[in-house]
């Protein structure tokens, strides 16, 4: 089979084909659109494979030649320091590097999402930068009385009314005008939350799984939609593992001459934006008197810091929705087991 490389960009990709002996055959240009991507690859004769780094426009690159060629690979960028490390690189260099690594199985495997996923995707990602622009206008109102050495009290200065009650303490009407300036920042951030968060609810209301996601102890309106768009189908994991490093909730355990040095300590590598979701609902979890929340008590008094109890309780959360997703069943709570161990026990 001949593997079909794209090192794509927004205007043009560089295109190569390799046989499966390495020769390179074939080497042009292609304009990055539908049309010219599908007669590109559909002019290689022979059964074929499209390989290409995600980026972008991978959703657009799959499904234009998702039918034209007999397989389509996104990979993992990050893990082709064959490519990114390169100090000759150049867009004929990578195309072949790539096709290289693919033929040696070198490439990590990205899944494309299809529809109604990839839109809840894309709003659920809006929503999350529009949280991160309200904390940032946040920060900037609480820096700007610091600046003049007067103390905010409590969260009161992030409304309206604490706000006109606590410019009188500025010292001059420009500084008052900025102050006004970031609230009307914060107050259209806020509004533009509350309008993404309506989407979401509407794209994820056809999602079976969302409903019964929500039985969960801690799954709220925010969090589900956001947990059900970055997993978008769990029998795509091989195993809990991958499931789990995916969300960004796995463990590393370094290493070396064949043996395993200190503790396995939380791995930086997965998905932020699920692993925020996850630990979101986890803390939503103590709120009540479910099964979860007794583990976390169980794992507190067998000695574990709060840090990694929570981390315990979101990867639990992830199984059960997982379980729930694929089996289409309600929450159970006394199917979540509450382990019982000796004080100082991790």
């Amino acid at each position: 089979m001949k593997t079909v490389t794209l090192d794509a960009h927004s205007g043009e990709s560089q295109m190569a084909v390799v046989m499966e002996t390495g020769e390179v055959v074939y080497e042009t240009r292609v304009e990055t659109t539908r049309e010219a991507l599908r007669r590109a690859v559909g002019s290689v004769t022979g059964p074929k494979r499209v390989v290409y780094e995600e980026g972008p426009l991978s959703a657009m690159i799959h499904d234009a030649l998702k039918d034209v060629a007999d397989e389509v690979v996104s990979c993992d960028p990050t893990r082709n320091a064959l490519i990114a490390t390169a100090e000759d690189s150049s867009d004929e260099r990578d195309a072949r590097r790539l096709a290289m690594l693919h033929r040696l199985g070198a490439t990590h495997r990205v899944h494309v999402v299809e529809e109604p996923y990839r839109t809840l995707r894309s709003l659920v990602h809006h929503d999350y930068k529009r949280a991160q622009d309200v904390t940032r206008v946040k920060n900037q109102i609480k820096a700007l009385f610091r600046r003049w050495g007067i103390r905010v009290r409590g969260a009161g200065v992030y409304r309206a009314a604490g706000r006109r009650e606590m410019r009188k303490e500025l010292p001059s009407g420009r500084v008052r005008w900025q102050l006004d300036s970031l609230g009307r920042l914060l107050d259209a951030f806020r509004l533009e939350r509350l309008r993404a968060q309506r989407m979401i609810a509407k794209q994820a209301r056809p999602i079976g799984a969302v409903k019964r996601l929500k039985t969960i102890p801690g799954m709220g309106p925010k969090t589900t939609p956001a947990i059900v768009a970055w997993i978008a189908g769990p029998e795509r994991f091989k195993s809990r593992n991958a499931l789990s490093s995916y969300a960004g909730l796995g463990l590393k355990q370094d290493v070396t001459h064949w043996e395993m040095v200190g503790r396995a300590h939380a791995s930086k590598r997965g998905n932020r934006e699920l692993k925020r979701a996850l630990l979101l609902a986890a803390r939503g979890t103590l709120k009540g008197t479910s099964a979860l929340r007794r583990r976390y008590d169980a794992r507190r008094e067998a000695g574990w810091e709060d840090r990694k109890a929570i981390r315990d309780i979101a990867r639990t959360i992830l199984f059960i929705a997982c379980a729930i997703w694929q089996k289409r069943r309600e929450y159970d709570d006394a199917k979540v087991k509450v382990p019982v161990t000796e004080h100082g026990a991790r």
